[in-house]
């Protein structure tokens, strides 16, 4: 009893402490003219867009502190990001900006993940990202690289982002008096955008909202049983259920991608040491996901280590024939498509297994991940961009206009 006495004593000592802590530390915060909100919702954060923003399919924010330093609007919060996309999980500031402008990534370390803009030459110690060199030159001249130096040589990580109308800043540290002194370093960053020499580069802001990064016309749908039986899918067991249904329109080529769940359950007989037998009923857990493109049109049954239907055909070069399973009902129809230039697109692109049948390009994936999607969408571009003009002529279609790719 002593000793359930004494550990009790040392819990509630313990919780008293945590609280007492707490408390201090939101008095601080507010005492310093900022909001703090413990548990901040998601749509707080999503007028941003850019990564960390705008990647996987589970977000989450925490711990939000708001309110201004050197007259500039800031957020400082926890954000974690996983499931399909690169996993993020740190402490984050953002400074309003006077203008929205395109993404633009600064960093003396390592390039943050998921980041698609080619690499710009900066100066020997900090490493850049943009589309445009000439808009990154034009935002970091005059005194932003000098801000970001002076930010950098007081020990704080330098790993910055313009996104829309925000400046970025991966790092930021919970204790209020850091985190003051971390932010008055931060704010001469963003005072030095200048409208004046970058309206030029302004661009319309993006729409707040649970969009992905690269693809602002994907659309995070959830849940939607009823494409268990559009794409034909196994209806053996129960508890069907499709998750994290995700549709895009890629340019003509609509795709679509979730994750399809079910059970089944068998039974286990076992024998105990005395002889007796014993039955239970176990519950299997399975799962698929699934990628496909819708088409404009009608095609042929045609697959590449796509799997099921049809007949195998060979093609002249052995290596091809050692990577590539193609599958039709037509054997020319397969050699008209995939001609040579195509089967040297193959082995270049070493794309996932695809099946086409009817008004449906479905792909052979095992992640449910938003750059596999990504990849998918723009491979349906590739393919049927290298389909030879006789061929559409023959099915008599008029195919759309694919985006070009090398």
């Amino acid at each position: 009893m002593i000793v359930l006495v004494i550990v009790a004593v040392l819990v509630i000592a313990l919780i008293t402490f945590l609280i007492v802590r707490r408390q201090r530390y939101i008095r601080d915060l507010r005492g310093r003219g900022w909001s703090f909100d413990s548990n901040p919702a998601l749509e707080w954060v999503l007028d941003h867009h850019v990564p960390p923003f705008g990647l996987g399919f589970v977000r989450k924010v925490d711990e939000g502190v708001s309110g201004t330093v050197d007259g500039i609007a800031f957020r400082v919060f926890e954000y974690t990001c996983t499931e399909g996309g690169p996993k993020f999980d740190e402490r984050l500031a953002t400074l309003q900006l006077p203008l929205a402008l395109p993404e633009l990534f600064v960093c003396a370390g390592k390039v943050r993940s998921g980041v698609r803009p080619p690499p710009v030459d900066l100066d020997p110690n900090h490493h850049g990202n943009a589309g445009d060199p000439g808009y990154a030159r034009a935002a970091l001249g005059g005194a932003a690289l000098g801000a970001i130096a002076a930010f950098g040589r007081a020990g704080h990580p330098v790993d910055l982002s313009v996104d829309g109308a925000h400046l970025v800043a991966v790092g930021a540290p919970k204790d209020p008096d850091e985190l003051q002194a971390y932010l008055e370093l931060l704010a001469p960053v963003a005072r030095a955008v200048d409208p004046s020499i970058l309206a030029p580069y302004a661009v319309a802001p993006i729409q707040s909202g649970f969009t992905f990064y690269g693809h602002p016309d994907w659309l995070l749908v959830g849940r939607d049983d009823s494409l268990i039986g559009k794409y034909g899918l196994t209806t053996v067991g129960f508890g069907h259920t499709t998750e994290k249904v995700i549709r895009g329109y890629n340019d003509g080529l609509p795709i679509e991608a979730f994750i399809h769940r079910w059970k089944t359950e068998h039974t286990e007989t076992s024998t105990d040491s005395q002889g007796r037998t014993q039955t239970r009923t176990v519950t299997d857990q399975h799962s698929e996901v699934v990628a496909a493109v819708s088409l404009p049109f009608a095609f042929p049954l045609l697959s590449v280590n796509g799997g099921w239907g049809g007949k195998r055909v060979k093609f002249e070069g052995e290596e091809f024939n050692d990577q590539f399973a193609v599958r039709t009902d037509d054997a020319k129809f397969a050699y008209d498509v995939i001609h040579p230039r195509t089967m040297e697109f193959l082995m270049a692109r070493r794309p996932p297994g695809f099946r086409i049948e009817g008004n449906l390009m479905r792909y052979s994936v095992s992640e449910h991940d938003t750059a596999v999607i990504s990849v998918c969408a723009d491979f349906a571009h590739e393919f049927f961009g290298r389909v030879p003009s006789f061929v559409w002529r023959d099915l008599q279609i008029t195919p759309p206009a694919f985006r070009s790719s090398s």
